[in-house]
């Protein structure tokens, strides 16, 4: 997979700016810093090399052969921004940190005399991040083990970083409590587990471990060689078979001598495959008591005694039967017995006076004359449509009201008889004869009109007259008010 370069690279007038000198060290445009700074993250994230050199950075990023100018004004405002440190800082402690201030005009001055910056290397922080970010997540993803060998961590190591930035990449990973190293030279590694924090130490079953992948290895390549070597001498004794018989059976002898190390070298192998396999099982089994053991104590910290559930239970059970009372107590009556005695003597002393008030009398009302109104029986009438005559409206009151109104007009009017009610003797009925012995309803089907009656009211006394003229089969129901049909003049 090639480089994929920026789109400036390939305009001339655009480079020829990019990689000209800073015309004063003061003045640096944005523009310029900004382009190289990503420039360099990502030529070393793709050369796989987060340790740089300046020399290394002139090489790689030449221009048609031009190396840019401006390379150290633009690692110098990296340095300041801290996203590129040189090398020694990587690694530096608190109190080596604090050393290198105390020892910083000595060696500003010193680097003034001999400046080295050329052969300086430098970090690229964002690089080696994504490296060990990278390298971490292999390990943790597709790795059953986490102990190597040294030869097993520089193949693996190859796949993520350059081999000339191997040692110190391993330096940082130490330092970043990510790795932990047994021998030197090199010869095992320990990557901390994907839920610690730091790597645990080297301990005596590692190191047993780490022995016994080692005698693998070398177990291993033993037998490929003797494998080899048996073949050739087969080979040899075949070829050597018919022109020379003593040649072709020193052959046979070598590979029977052969064929016997590589029985005694993989029972050897088989032995140790199976040492490693229990080691690798005790390791585990230690893990696993580990775990169980937290857990452990973990419920016992959270165990609860039976007291304690009584207890509680005890505590519910009387909240419960406090809260009954308080709400027995809420809902307690506070009126007295006396108030109650009263209320009901007010009570029977109401239903007396209804018992001894009169009931409301019903009247029933006869037109006996134009002018007449009669009021007999004990049932009110109610028109349910007007009768004839010259009726302009309905007027409805109260009972009493309607009774003294009538009364009065009775008072003016005399009690003319309609012809058709005297008897054949000339006998002029009496009141309670009409009462009993209405007349014919067909003689009450037109009343005569106001002029005709024989002793009309006097307008004096009422400038608005009126003559209630009710139906007699118009009839109030009990309990509805008194409503006649008037006539007015």
């Amino acid at each position: 997979m090639k480089f994929k370069w920026p789109s400036e690279w390939k305009d001339s007038d655009a480079m020829s700016y990019f990689i000209s000198d800073f015309t004063s060290s003061a003045v640096r445009p944005s523009r310029k810093l900004a382009f190289w700074s990503t420039l360099i993250c990502d030529v070393c994230l793709y050369r796989k090399s987060p340790f740089v050199t300046l020399d290394d950075l002139k090489r790689c990023l030449a221009w048609r052969g031009n190396p840019p100018h401006c390379l150290d004004g633009v690692l110098d405002d990296m340095l300041t921004k801290h996203t590129v440190v040189t090398c020694p800082k990587l690694t530096e402690t608190w109190s080596q940190w604090g050393l290198g201030i105390l020892m910083s005009p000595i060696t500003s001055v010193w680097q003034k005399i001999i400046p080295d910056a050329s052969e300086q290397k430098f970090v690229v922080l964002s690089v080696l991040e994504e490296c060990t970010s990278k390298v971490l997540t292999h390990i943790h993803s597709n790795s059953v083990t986490l102990l190597y060998t040294a030869k097993e961590w520089h193949e693996m190591m190859g796949l993520f970083i350059h081999h000339s930035n191997l040692e110190n990449f391993t330096k940082y990973l130490i330092f970043q409590r990510h790795i932990t190293t047994y021998g030197d030279p090199l010869s095992l590694v320990k990557v901390r587990a994907k839920s610690e924090r730091g790597v645990s130490q080297i301990n005596q079953v590692d190191v047993a471990i780490g022995v016994a992948l080692a005698t693998q290895d070398m177990l291993e390549a033993r037998i490929k060689h003797l494998r080899e070597q048996v073949h050739e001498f087969h080979a040899a004794a075949v070829t050597a078979m018919g022109r020379n018989r003593a040649e072709a059976l020193a052959n046979l002898r070598r590979k029977k001598m052969y064929e016997k190390s590589l029985v005694n070298q993989e029972g050897a192998l088989n032995n140790t495959e199976s040492l490693l396999l229990q080691l690798q099982e005790s390791q585990q089994q230690k893990i696993v008591i580990s775990t169980l053991k937290v857990g452990a104590d973990a419920l016992n910290q959270n165990k609860v005694s039976l007291s304690t559930v009584d207890n509680i239970m005890d505590q519910l059970e009387e909240y419960k039967e406090y809260e009954d009372d308080l709400n027995s107590a809420l809902a307690l009556d506070t009126t007295s017995s006396a108030d109650d005695t009263a209320l009901s003597e007010e009570l029977a002393a109401l239903l007396a006076d209804n018992a001894h008030s009169p009931p409301a009398k019903k009247l029933a009302c006869h037109v006996v004359a134009p002018n007449v109104i009669d009021l007999t029986g004990d049932e009110g009438y109610i028109p349910s449509t007007p009768s004839s005559g010259n009726i302009t409206s309905v007027l409805s009151t109260s009972e009493e009201d309607e009774l003294a109104f009538i009364e009065s007009q009775l008072s003016r009017c005399p009690d003319p008889v309609p012809s058709d009610t005297v008897s054949g003797d000339g006998a002029t009925p009496t009141r309670d004869q009409l009462a009993r012995d209405p007349p014919a309803r067909d003689t009450m089907s037109r009343a005569p009109e106001f002029d005709e009656c024989e002793h009309p009211v006097e307008r004096e006394s009422a400038p608005k007259e009126v003559t209630a003229r009710l139906s007699p089969e118009l009839r109030r129901k009990p309990g509805r008010k008194l409503v006649g049909t008037l006539a007015m003049e």
